[in-house]
């Protein structure tokens, strides 16, 4: 269980020791005297860009001379080294390695299980020049996706653990390597997309004592209870006017999964998904600063159209949602299956609060260590907001990420000062808590209810 105490060491331990005692091995410092050492840079870049997501070089210069001798902002401008990129990323693997968790009361429906972990990643683009390092995925131009970073995270969203922050190139596949290998406690329901549960990926973790749940793939072939083979659009058809489904069938065509398929009829209209529009964001390259209308010379808009043509087999699933799962009957029904997968969506504003209000893919340099120590210092930040949040509001269901951190961007100043030994940390560190316990909540909603609603809704029914 995490408490005041505990945060404030690892605080300590993040921001001012463990750089104090890599500095020298990362070669970031080399002389015996130096006004900005490890420990300072990691606190003015991470404590800064948590107050202000797009702070400047003088901005940052300011917010190192608030914990220290006085600098120059050049001074600052240099400290962006190679030796940077690698002091802020054992930070990051350091602070990886902190698993704080609230020990609140669990709604019903998700104490059922021994954690509820939503697992998914999100790519941010680099400029070319880190091709060779983060060959991205390519693109429909020879300079589109040339390089690109992907971030992959393990949720416990039953008790706000982070379990799991792993960056890698964004070429690399999404559903290997370390993200995927770590084990869950045995009860425990795994939720994630089809990327992270292929039927051989369903049927180790089945074999480990886990559970789990995922949208069913378009194109899957299944076999019925008599030992009928069917694609899953005709298995659908097959069932006539029937608007939701729960029954016993075998995935896979040479080496069967036997599982539980769920499908729910879309409510509504049917959405089109013969061709969708959208707008695609150049994300992480700002090349105009703050307040300039127009692209410097020889730069593209920063928004372009892009067709997403869907598979015939998806069209024709359109109007169904169809899960798979091996969670028995006995210990969650059809409907609240469909609410724990709607749970999936809180992953999704996890990327949106990390990437549209802390700024993860956006900088003010081309400067490509700049850009690189930018990343991981306010990687680091995002975590750090994390663990106040689990302490401060995780024992409210009706807790808002947002604006909890909006306490945290207020109250980083207030951090600053205490890790200088101006204040006291954990006096500052309960303030913090204090003032999310106080307005950190979102409202309850008639036609559109939150998750938390559902959740509470499904909770009451079966108890």
């Amino acid at each position: 269980m995490s408490t005041v105490s505990q945060i404030s060491r690892e605080l300590e331990w993040i921001l001012d020791d463990y750089p104090r005692q890599m500095e020298r091995q990362v070669g970031f410092v080399q002389r015996s005297t130096v006004k900005l050492d490890g420990s300072r840079f990691v606190r003015t870049l991470v404590l800064g860009w948590m107050h202000e997501a797009e702070a400047s070089y003088s901005q940052l210069t300011a917010v190192a001379n608030s914990l220290g001798p006085a600098v120059s902002q050049q001074a600052v401008e240099q400290r962006f080294s190679a030796a940077s990129v690698t002091l802020f990323k054992t930070v990051l693997q350091e602070a990886g390695r902190y698993l704080l968790t609230s020990q609140c009361a669990v709604p019903d429906l998700l104490a059922r299980f021994a954690g509820v972990y939503l697992q998914d990643g999100s790519v941010i683009s680099l400029p070319d020049t880190f091709a060779e390092r983060y060959p991205g995925t390519g693109g429909n131009s020879p300079q589109a996706g040339r390089s690109s970073l992907r971030i992959q995270v393990r949720w416990d969203i039953s008790q706000g653990g982070i379990d799991g922050l792993w960056v890698q190139a964004g070429r690399e596949a999404e559903g290997k390597g370390e993200a995927q290998n770590l084990a869950l406690p045995k009860g425990s329901l795994f939720i994630g997309d089809d990327t992270y549960l292929s039927f051989p990926e369903m049927r180790e973790r089945e074999r480990q004592g886990g559970y789990w749940l995922a949208p069913a793939r378009a194109n899957t072939i299944l076999f019925d209870e008599a030992g009928v083979r069917f694609d899953l659009v005709s298995f659908l058809q097959r069932r006539g006017q029937a608007d939701v489904l729960d029954g016993r069938v075998q995935v896979g065509v040479k080496d069967r999964l036997a599982c539980r398929l769920l499908a729910m009829r879309r409510p509504g209209q049917v959405p089109k998904l013969r061709r969708h529009y959208a707008q695609k964001h150049r994300k992480g390259v700002q090349h105009c600063r703050p307040g300039q209308k127009k692209s410097l010379k020889g730069q593209k808009s920063h928004t372009r159209q892009r067709a997403i043509k869907c598979s015939r087999a998806r069209r024709r699933l359109g109007e169904w949602m169809v899960l798979l799962t091996n969670v028995p009957e006995d210990l969650a029904n059809r409907e609240e299956l469909f609410v724990l997968m709607r749970v999936r969506w809180q992953e999704e504003l996890l990327w949106k609060l990390w990437k549209q209000y802390a700024k993860l893919d956006t900088w003010r340099s081309e400067k490509s260590v700049r850009i690189e120590t930018e990343f991981y210092a306010k990687l680091v930040g995002v975590l750090i907001e994390h663990w106040l949040t689990i302490l401060g509001c995780w024992h409210d269901p009706k807790r808002s990420l947002r604006k909890a951190q909006q306490v945290c961007q207020w109250m980083s100043n207030g951090i600053s000062l205490a890790l200088r030994g101006r204040l006291a940390l954990e006096v500052i560190i309960q303030d913090v808590i204090d003032a999310m316990q106080r307005g950190c909540r979102v409202d309850a909603r008639r036609k559109k209810p939150s998750t938390y609603q559902y959740i509470a809704r499904r909770s009451l029914n079966s108890s």
